[in-house]
C-alpha cells in the first residue's frame, strides 16, 4: 500500500512539474502581434526598393514580434520569421538605395539619364537644379563629374 501511495505522489509531482513547464512556453497558436509581424516583415521585404516604406514596415515588424512574446519566455517561430524578413528587407533596401545613389553621382551614363529625365519633367537638368541650390564659385557645382 505504501508503494502505491509513493507512486501516486510521484505521479502527482510529475504532473505538477509538467504543468509549470508548459505555462512558460508559448502556445502553438500564434497571436495577433505574431501575424502582424509576419505580414509587415513580408511587406518590408517586398518593398525593399522603396527605402522609407521598407524601414517603416521593417521597424513595425520587429516591434510586433517583440510585443508578440508577451509574458512567455520564448518567441513564436513565426515572429522570428517576421524579424528575419524585415531585417532582409531593410538590408536590401539600404543596399539598393546606396548603390543607386553611388551610380547616379559617379557614373556619367546614369548621370546623363538623370539629367535627361529631370529636364523632361522640370525644364532644367539635375545639374542646373543643384547649381541653383548649391552655387559654386568655379561654376562646376558640388556634384560635377568633370573633376572641377
Amino acid at each position: 500500500m505504501d508503494q502505491n501511495n509513493g507512486q501516486q505522489d510521484f505521479q502527482e509531482y510529475l504532473d505538477a512539474s509538467a504543468a509549470i513547464q508548459y505555462t512558460t512556453e508559448q502556445p502553438g497558436k500564434p497571436n495577433t502581434f505574431t501575424m502582424l509581424s509576419v505580414l509587415t516583415g513580408i511587406f518590408a521585404f517586398m518593398s525593399c526598393s522603396f527605402i522609407f516604406t521598407a524601414l517603416i514596415a521593417g521597424g513595425l515588424s520587429i516591434l510586433f514580434a517583440i510585443l508578440s512574446k508577451g509574458k512567455y519566455s520564448k518567441m513564436h517561430f513565426m515572429a522570428k520569421s517576421g524579424i528575419a524578413a524585415s531585417i532582409a528587407g531593410i538590408v536590401l533596401s539600404v543596399i539598393i538605395t546606396s548603390s543607386v545613389v553611388y551610380l547616379v553621382f559617379n557614373s556619367p551614363q546614369y548621370r546623363e539619364l538623370l539629367n535627361t529625365t529631370y529636364e523632361s519633367m522640370y525644364g532644367m537638368t539635375f545639374d542646373e537644379a543643384l547649381e541653383e541650390i548649391y552655387p559654386s564659385t568655379q561654376g562646376g557645382g558640388i556634384y560635377d563629374n568633370t573633376g572641377n
